[in-house]
């Protein structure tokens, strides 16, 4: 039964309007208390839901004193038990403080940390009515003190209650068990031994905030001049008059993005538009990633893009850069831009930031930290001891940005470690990246530990009887798994079988990942926030613990393993008869690795390093499997091979999914892309007499194999796929019940239903995708789970989940890129000690100021400048001489027709010197080294064309070298160095990173060695996508 009662409140607008609103509500008397260890409260609690953990001695109550001035501290992961109040969420919503309600409302949704929303104004018990003359504060004051009290009580006088003031004291409160601390008093009891967070409560009780910055400037007191903008900056629209500007279409609304090659100018991507953002003054104190107003410029202050080479020392390690800024590089022409300037912000999205101090950094209190991120500007801090964190990578935070200063205010958070040194750098790597502090360490929280089933040498896991009569048996067929070598997480197999009527039968077999992580479990939680595992060059940071990844769900041979298997029955025709789900039990006959099974399907009757029974009992499998997939799939190669089965199952599981759960079925879509998306593909092939069709996936994919087989060049035809790629639109997961059946389609692989059903040991999305398709199958145990309460039928759940992945996957993908050009950086250190490092290369992109060189040996792209940043033509002499050489050739002038070729001038040359996209020419490496940002590979033009022969011993060539031949180079180039004492001339950084290089070199072989699993994951990724 609910009570109707009404509550009033004020809230002034932007425009200092007092404006009374009134609203219905109704009081309930079953809203329950959230907490484990009530038993009163049981029947109304939902299993999904965080609950208060009942292991805790106290819960948090924090008030809006402390919301807004340490929400910082509140979202760290150490922080649980927090009951959110709807006395607080009001506040906040009067203020207008959607940003901050946002991220409580995150800590709220993370049910790892044990935190709860009460809703006390509608609670019969906990309903505080304002009293005559009371003001709204002290109202509020009184609500949180009923809430404190009536949890006090409810829990049976068990849990202290700990009220969280800035403004409040423990005299106001005279209740048992009910304590009131500050910010620093409740650390000071609690948290004594955390650095972090005591750090945190300094740093942040001086902060000011922006609510302080806009007291501020509406103060009557405030003194005139003080304060004053910069040249440039403007104050921003009232919410009003954005909201009125944007449905008039007079302004627009989007995300900011900036560009990392040339940071003066960013884009805002709005309905069927694109704006360009030129200038500080026209960003006007936004960052990479708000949420903006903007307003057009005439169109007479219209622009081009810019197609200079960024001087900032960026570049590309990969043939694959960002989605988004690939694309919009991808539509580089001549004409000019829509072109606007920033008049407000709808939401800041400012995130911890990795930053160095200025090295002209002097004593005080304030001082610049220059972020690690290029698209991000300068951030002043506050810090009494600088020397302490000079020379240190350090994580600083925004505060607000002043319209009177230049870079935006912020906090020091903490320090990752010495600049340059290779764990400080993965450390930054990872928080520029969001990589929870959880995955980074590791670590799994002593809940998700106890779930784990026992495997140990002693007590090794075995598969449970009855859970055995449950699947269907399959340990009789000859099933096997194909991965690259020392693979470890191995969770797919394959097994193809002759029935006796005639037909095939296929099976891909994925690790049952779900009959150990229940959902909503403390493992499940923490993998659903992880949303992948993620591979650097030289380790990885699993979503799961080790006892499943590596041991209990990775298939390996000869043992019983769990699966979810996909069993297709075909006519000799192989015409799919059905299609059987579900749980069964494989053993593993074999961990095949690529290269056997090649050997195998090449014709050897006994492949490297396995025996030859074993080979004569997979040789038949693996050829007929070939067969059959040749015929359904086109595909050549075993790697081609084992991917295309993968396909097949990611399909057919998506669409077994949609059938079932047509609302909310996790799928992976891939929009088509636009002809203008392909303008640079088509006249970069056209250049070279070829034509692409991109009509669909298959008449694109057929275009590229022509050029790849007519051109007799294969990076030409690596590069024009790299250009295919950076013109796609980026998959993404989504939930089938907010879009509509037109948009499921995945144009890469020309699918209509796909989802991602075969790596659950690294995948979330995976995870999803098994419980969806057990549920539509009706399998007992997963029917029962459900009972106890699930997300999987519900579409808005599953989008929130479907949003996280995609941010997870992709922070992954760029973590990947920094990590492998961060051993670039360290592999060209190693080289270019003594001599240059002298490489052969393909212009891969045209640029105003120069271009591109993909250099195949080492997976590297990087910029060769033609201008200086004074506009000085810089053409060397070696392009004369074909040797290496400091001079250039004098009185030059360069003429650039993007995206085809640049051709170079001289009164001192005989004719000109043109560069065609795709000429292969020859480059000396070298690197850019940098105080504040990773040091960065570029290089310079040697000659036209390359030698025969490397004048340079290389450990990565186009055959690749044995990983004795890799270990022999880097052996012989450390030793000559060590003779030559070369290392008295190094500065303290150089000589740290070659301890770092030969660090790693002792652990795996070779630096290069651990990029070589990498590279070919990202290839076969390329391809599945």
């Amino acid at each position: 039964m609910a009570t109707k009662t009404e509550r009033s409140f004020f809230r002034k607008t932007r425009s200092n309007t007092i404006v009374k609103f009134v609203a219905e509500q109704y009081l309930r008397h079953d809203i329950p208390c959230l907490a484990e260890c009530c038993p009163l409260c049981s029947h109304n609690k939902q299993p999904h839901q965080g609950l208060l953990d009942s292991v805790s001695d106290h819960y948090i109550i924090p008030d809006i004193s402390v919301v807004i001035r340490y929400l910082e501290i509140l979202e760290q992961e150490e922080m649980t038990g927090i009951i959110l109040s709807q006395t607080v969420v009001a506040s906040l919503q009067q203020r207008e403080k959607t940003r901050t309600y946002r991220k409580l409302r995150h800590i709220i949704n993370d049910s790892r940390r044990k935190n709860v929303i009460f809703y006390n104004e509608v609670f019969h018990d906990t309903q505080t009515p304002r009293l005559p003359a009371e003001s709204a504060s002290q109202r509020d004051w009184r609500a949180l003190s009923r809430l404190a009290n009536w949890y006090y009580h409810h829990l049976g006088e068990q849990k202290q209650i700990v009220i969280l003031s800035e403004q409040h004291k423990q005299n106001e409160v005279e209740i048992p068990g009910v304590c009131v601390y500050t910010m620093k008093e409740y650390l000071d009891v609690y948290w004594s031994e955390s650095p972090l967070l005591q750090n945190l409560a300094s740093v942040l009780a001086d902060v000011v905030l922006e609510d302080d910055m806009e007291r501020i400037k509406i103060s009557p007191n405030r003194k005139k001049g003080k304060g004053s903008s910069v040249t440039g900056f403007t104050e921003y629209k009232s919410t009003e008059e954005l909201e009125v500007g944007i449905k008039s279409l007079r302004y627009f609304s989007g995300t900011l993005h900036c560009r990392s090659d040339n940071t003066a100018q960013a884009y805002v991507k709005t309905t069927g538009r694109e704006i360009l953002i030129v200038g500080n003054e026209n960003r006007n104190r936004t960052v990479h990633g708000d949420t903006v107003v903007v307003e057009l410029l005439l169109e007479n202050n219209w622009v081009a893009l810019s197609n200079e080479i960024g001087y900032n020392g960026t570049s590309s390690s990969s043939m694959e850069e960002g989605q988004g800024e690939s694309q919009w590089a991808a539509q580089q022409t001549e004409t000019t831009r829509p072109t606007g300037r920033v008049v407000g912000v709808l939401n800041r999205n400012w995130r911890s930031y990795v930053a160095t101090l200025q090295e002209d950094s002097g004593e005080g209190f304030y001082h610049v930290s220059v972020p690690l991120d290029f698209t991000i500007p300068k951030i002043v801090i506050r810090h009494q001891e600088p020397k302490f964190i000079q020379n240190q990578r350090i994580v600083v935070r925004i505060d607000h940005w002043p319209i009177s200063s230049q870079y935006p205010h912020g906090h020091y958070v903490r320090s990752l470690g010495p600049i340059h040194q290779l764990d400080t750098e993965i450390s930054a790597i990872l928080v520029e990246h969001g990589i929870s502090v959880s995955q980074a360490s590791q670590g799994f929280s002593e809940a998700s530990l106890k779930e784990m089933p026992t495997d140990t040498p002693t007590t090794p896991w075995r598969p449970d009887q009855e859970e055995i009569k449950r699947r269907r048996d399959l340990r009789s067929n000859t099933v096997f798994s194909i991965d690259p070598p020392n693979c470890q997480d191995i969770d797919d197999a394959l097994s193809i079988n002759e029935l006796q009527n005639g037909n095939i039968e296929l099976g891909v077999h994925i690790a049952d990942v779900t009959y150990f992580v229940k959902e909503n479990s403390p493992t499940d939680l923490e993998a659903r926030a992880r949303g992948t595992t993620v591979y650097l060059a030289d380790r990885r940071f699993d979503m799961l613990p080790s006892v499943l990844s590596e041991r209990v769900c990775s298939l390996r041979e000869n043992v019983d393993r769990y699966t979810v298997s996909v069993l297709w029955t075909l006519d000799s025709s192989y015409n799919v008869v059905s299609i059987w789900f579900g749980r069964t039990i494989i053993r593993s006959a074999c961990e095949m690795e690529y290269e056997q099974a090649q050997e195998l399907l090449d014709g050897k009757s006994v492949a490297t390093g396995l025996a030859p029974a074993l080979c004569k009992k997979l040789k038949p499998s693996i050829e007929k499997l070939a067969k059959l997939l040749r015929v359904m799939r086109d595909s050549m190669e075993i790697h081609g091979l084992v991917a295309e089965a993968m396909i097949m199952a990611n399909s057919s599981v998506g669409k077994r999914v949609y059938q079932g759960f047509r609302d909310a079925a996790l799928l992976r879509r891939h929009p088509a892309p636009t002809a203008s998306q392909f303008d640079r593909l088509l006249k970069a092939a056209k250049s070279r007499g070829f034509s692409v069709d991109f009509s669909t996936n298959k008449t694109l994919a057929r275009s590229l194999e022509i050029i790849a087989r007519e051109c007799n060049d294969p990076e030409l035809g690596l590069i024009l796929k790299s250009m295919t790629v950076m013109a796609m639109n980026e998959a993404g997961y989504i939930s089938s019940g907010l879009h509509d059946v037109a948009s499921y389609y995945h144009y890469g692989l020309a699918i209509d239903y796909y989802t991602h059903f075969t790596s659950p040991i690294r995948r979330y999305a995976d995870v999803v995708a098994h419980r969806q398709l057990l549920m539509c199958v009706q399998d007992a145990v997963t029917i029962a789970d459900s009972q106890r309460g699930t997300v999987m039928v519900n579409s808005s759940k599953i989008a929130n989940i479907c949003s996280n992945l995609n941010l997870k996957s992709r922070e992954s993908k760029l973590a990947q890129r920094d990590s492998t050009e961060l051993f670039q950086s360290l592999y060209i250190l190693q080289h270019t000690s003594d001599e240059p490092l002298i490489e052969n290369g393909v212009i891969s992109e045209i640029r105003s100021n120069g271009f591109y060189v993909f250099i195949p040996k080492l997976g590297l792209k990087g910029p060769v400048y033609l201008l200086d940043k004074n506009g000085s033509t810089i053409i060397p002499l070696s392009l004369i001489s074909n040797t290496a050489s400091d001079d250039n050739i004098p009185n030059c002038s360069i003429e650039s027709k993007m995206p085809t070729h640049v051709s170079i001038t001289s009164a001192d040359l005989p004719h000109a010197i043109v560069f065609h996209l795709f000429d292969h020419v020859r480059v000396s490496l070298k690197l850019r080294k940098s105080h504040a940002h990773r040091h960065m590979a570029y290089m310079t033009l040697v000659g036209l064309k390359p030698t025969k022969k490397s004048s340079h011993p290389s450990v990565f060539t186009q055959t690749q070298m044995s990983r004795d031949a890799i270990m022999h180079s880097i052996s012989e180039q450390e030793q000559a160095t060590a003779q030559r004492n070369t290392y008295k001339d190094m500065s303290k950084e150089e000589r740290q990173m070659r301890k770092e290089i030969r660090k790693v070199s002792k652990n795996t072989n070779s630096i290069y060695e651990v990029l070589v699993p990498f590279k070919k994951m990202s290839l076969i990724e390329s391809t599945t996508q």
